[in-house]
């Protein structure tokens, strides 16, 4: 039998922005309108969907919202669905302990009586689904957000290298002392994730000789891992739950002197998102944390860090420096991404179209803003030709990314016990 815990939410419906870090980027449950948000279940920083296996024991809070028109979500939805599981009534933020391989599912029927307007929600039944899995030949892993966000949100990448996503088994060789935050996938054999409770467990980190400790998360956020290594350290990263230790990475300091190569992959869609330069060492492995300079060579673009706990090599990057066009229009920049003697540029195109509302307020560049400094000498590709990257959009794409990243990589805990 599930065993149910009981967990106070509002009962009014407030308007709340959808919290990334939660896995919501859109509907997630089995027929796509509402979004589920299991914490403290934890299965991926990018998406959460129905379906989904996690291990036996993990506690799973079930905290529904029902999108509304202006990119927000309608939390505590009592008031229109009725909830159940095996036929038993629940409340919107109840949770339960997933103990059987058959899981839980938790049913959602729309109420006659809902108070709300039916032309500001499609009110449709439906359901989501979390299957449990044992523990056993189990192990975890760093989870590259930003590339997975990037996939998830963008409409391609320029280029997709085989290590943009380094293997698993692969050490984690990072410049000393530079503070990278990561969520951690537990995976299966197949490299498939499995979801885990975030109050269950404890990330460990080992270096030389010393005792294991306990890894607290970046301040701020419940499920973003500090990761970071001192010059000639090695550490040993291993997540603790469900009664097993789970090896999670090595994690190698590496000297910003060895890299030997960098290479631009940026993320577009409607508009540029968003833009990594790969480092690599001599042998082509991946070197992270490299004090990589962003700049312009030719266009008009913000281009802006991340955060405290993303490394240089990302920089967003967003159309906000020149008014939007009146009739589609198409743009162009290059990129240039610098490390020392190393360099790598990037052509990026895309149709930037006008505003789908009229807005009062005149039209304000991004303080990041910078203008290209044309080329030195040539065209400022080198010697390489063009790497183009380029779309077709649909306009408003910079806003609802740059919304996306702040909540996710904030990722502000949600009330007490969700």
């Amino acid at each position: 039998m599930l065993t149910f815990l009981a967990r106070v939410v509002p009962g009014c419906l407030l308007a709340t922005a959808c919290l990334a870090a939660s896995g919501c980027t859109g509907p997630n449950s089995e027929d796509g309108h509402l979004h589920v948000s299991l914490r403290p279940l934890f299965y991926s920083a990018v998406h959460q969907p129905s379906g989904l296996r996690a291990l036996l024991g993990s506690k799973v809070c079930f905290d529904a919202g029902i999108p509304a028109s202006d990119d927000t979500w309608f939390e505590g939805i009592e008031a229109c669905y009725d909830m159940a599981i095996a036929g038993v009534p629940i409340a919107d933020g109840d949770c339960v302990i997933l103990d059987q391989p058959s899981g839980v599912r938790i049913d959602y029927t729309p109420r006659a009586d809902c108070p709300f307007d039916e032309a500001e929600f499609e009110l449709l039944p439906d359901r989501f689904r979390v299957e449990g899995v044992p523990v056993d030949g189990l192990r975890a892993r760093l989870e590259w957000h930003m590339e997975h966000w990037a996939e998830h949100l963008a409409e391609r990448l320029s280029s997709r290298p085989a290590d943009l996503i380094p293997g698993a088994d692969e050490p984690l060789r990072l410049v000393p002392d530079v503070l990278v935050g990561f969520p951690i996938n537990v995976i299966d054999a197949a490299g498939e994730r499995v979801g885990w409770d975030l109050s269950q467990g404890r990330v460990l980190e080992a270096k030389g000789g010393d005792p294991a400790r306990t890894l607290a998360p970046i301040e701020d956020t419940d499920a973003l891992w500090p990761v970071r290594v001192g010059a000639g350290e090695q550490s040993t990263l291993t997540l603790e739950v469900a009664g097993a230790v789970l090896p999670v990475a090595t994690v190698v300091a590496t000297p910003v002197e060895q890299a030997a190569s960098l290479e631009i992959v940026a993320a577009v869609g409607d508009e540029p998102f968003g833009a990594r330069a790969i480092v690599r060492d001599g042998e082509g492995r991946v070197i992270l944390g490299a004090p990589v300079e962003w700049s312009l060579v030719e266009g008009e673009l913000a281009l802006m860090p991340v955060d405290d706990f993303t490394p240089p090599e990302y920089t967003i990057v967003a159309d906000d420096c020149v008014p939007p066009p009146t009739a589609a229009e198409s743009r162009r920049a290059v990129l240039r991404a610098r490390l020392g003697e190393l360099s790598d540029e990037l052509e990026i195109e895309w149709t930037a179209m006008p505003p789908e509302e009229v807005r009062d307020e005149p039209f304000s560049p991004n303080p990041a803003c910078q203008r290209g400094t044309g080329p030195a000498g040539d065209d400022g590709l080198g010697d390489r030709g063009c790497n183009c990257a380029s779309t077709a959009g649909a306009g408003g794409g910079s806003g609802a990314w740059l919304a996306a990243l702040a909540l996710m990589l904030g990722a502000r805990r949600r009330r007490s016990g969700g």
